[in-house]
């Protein structure tokens, strides 16, 4: 692919602990090492995996409901002097499409429309929303180096019209990769986020001298109501939308895309893959893929994590 970094965390969903992760950086000769911990530092536009939360916010808040219809048009929508854009555009666009089939096929002019549309006038409301799911907080994780979610408000510099719509489809923020892993950890987790563990115990000559427990963040990010209708939307995505080649018959698997220009400048982009999968008899996972400078998320994230997946239902 000739992408700069590769990451991808595996995260056990009832305890947090991390299973895998792996940071492969581009070197010099063209080869890939392990510099830096790109999952917990990285702080990045985390694209279209952000759509999730801004439909639960807007779910959660009773604005729409999974069967709640837009009309996204020919896949272009002016917004306060810019045009919001689908990836098929140029093909004509979507028209009307339903809030599951927003997020099955990521339509931006679809999710910005609604956030906009219901929250332009009180933008605090939505980023409320967001805080109430705990996606701002930093993790204080057990090593060093993380970086700290970067949420703006309507209060602070350079919040424009353009920011919320902007801001609901995964821009003008920034989060590092673990950061959204756990939130779609709490999804799978019956709605509870639970800190990520990268130590279960301290040894002292073969002796565990100090346990760490699994500890919860936000013991309910949103209702039943929501949390049900969230995780229909995501298991559609995969099973019917973008996500799909990331499905399988021997497990379940839900999920998001996300496909995030690197710069208005820049034609590159980063790709994305954040869900969860089950199979009795196994621990359900959770599981982040951001391939750097690559591709769309759907081409080049979402094979690594079905590969990973059959990897881990079939040891």
């Amino acid at each position: 692919l000739n992408a700069s970094v590769g990451v991808v965390v595996l995260m056990e969903v009832a305890t947090g602990e991390v299973k895998a992760i792996v940071n492969m950086t581009k070197g010099k000769d063209g080869n890939y090492y392990e510099m830096r911990n790109n999952a917990i530092s990285d702080m990045l536009e985390p694209g279209s995996t952000f759509k999730t939360a801004s439909i639960m916010v807007a779910l959660e808040d009773g604005k729409i409901t999974p069967d709640y219809v837009v009309d996204t048009g020919n896949g272009q929508m002016p917004m306060y002097g810019r045009v919001m854009k689908d990836h098929n555009w140029h093909r004509g666009g979507y028209g009307k499409l339903t809030v599951t089939e927003i997020l099955g096929v990521s339509s931006n002019v679809g999710t910005s429309y609604i956030i906009d549309h219901f929250y332009g006038s009180n933008p605090q409301k939505f980023v409320d929303g967001l805080k109430r799911m705990s996606i701002d907080q930093p993790l204080h994780l057990q090593i060093a180096g993380e970086g700290k979610p970067n949420i703006r408000g309507p209060k602070e510099r350079y919040f424009a019209k353009t920011t919320l719509p902007w801001m609901s489809i995964g821009y003008e923020t920034q989060v590092p990769p673990i950061n959204i892993l756990t939130f779609y950890n709490g999804i799978a987790n019956n709605g509870v986020t639970v800190r990520p563990k990268f130590v279960k115990a301290a040894m002292k000559d073969g002796e565990v001298v100090k346990e760490y427990p699994t500890e919860v963040i936000n013991p309910k990010i949103c209702s039943d109501k929501t949390l049900a209708q969230i995780r229909e939307i995501l298991r559609k995505v995969v099973g019917e939308g973008l996500a799909k080649p990331a499905g399988s018959k021997q497990f379940h698997v839900s999920g998001k895309t996300g496909t995030a220009q690197v710069s208005d400048t820049s034609d590159q982009t980063n790709a994305w893959f954040v869900g969860y999968a089950k199979k009795d008899g196994y621990k359900d996972i959770a599981i982040a893929v951001v391939v750097e400078n690559s591709g769309a998320g759907s081409t080049y994230a979402v094979p690594v994590a079905k590969n990973v997946f059959d990897v881990y239902f079939n040891r």
